[in-house]
């Protein structure tokens, strides 16, 4: 993949402190990922970081054009306890992103893993996405779940994984 030609874009918020929309363009005719996650670390328009380079090693292989990375919460930490303490872990401007990210691709898959390791109060967040993707007309597919039924996240997961419909849980 360090050949790979990779046009990058990223939507950071005027503050600094939200990246809304991080999108990797490998040029080509294949489908466009929407690829919901927790929230973002240091990846930008310049360089990845772990699960970046994961998430360009399973749209590669789908072959992908381009994959639209959203997160449920658009505030940067590579610590997702850090949300706690965020005044607005989410953004103010995150949903519109989301939404335009789903509306914009063919397959969408979602990958934030499982909730328990989000601080307590932030883990009924999933709904709002959950919304946003179905007034989308979204059919969310995952790489298989958690036990509690979440999407599993794609950072240690094999590139052999199959992507599988995702199925709401209750």
């Amino acid at each position: 993949m360090s050949d790979l030609l990779v046009t990058r874009r990223v939507v950071f918020s005027g503050c600094g402190l939200y990246r809304y929309l991080l999108e990797h363009d490998f040029g080509g005719r294949g489908p466009v990922i929407s690829l919901g996650m927790v929230n973002p670390s240091d990846a930008d328009d310049e360089k990845n970081d772990h699960t970046m380079t994961k998430v360009d090693g399973f749209a590669i292989r789908l072959g992908a054009s381009k994959v639209k990375v959203w997160n449920k919460y658009a505030f940067i930490d590579k610590d997702v306890t850090a949300l706690r303490t965020a005044s607005d872990p989410v953004g103010p401007e995150n949903d519109a992103y989301i939404a335009q990210a789903i509306r914009g691709a063919d397959i969408h898959i979602v990958a934030w893993g499982p909730l328990s390791k989000l601080p307590k109060p932030l883990r009924g967040r999933w709904r709002s996405a959950v919304a946003v993707l179905s007034t989308a007309g979204a059919k969310p597919m995952c790489w298989g779940t958690a036990l509690d039924g979440h999407p599993r996240h794609p950072l240690m997961l094999p590139y052999a994984t199959p992507l599988v419909p995702w199925e709401v849980p209750t």
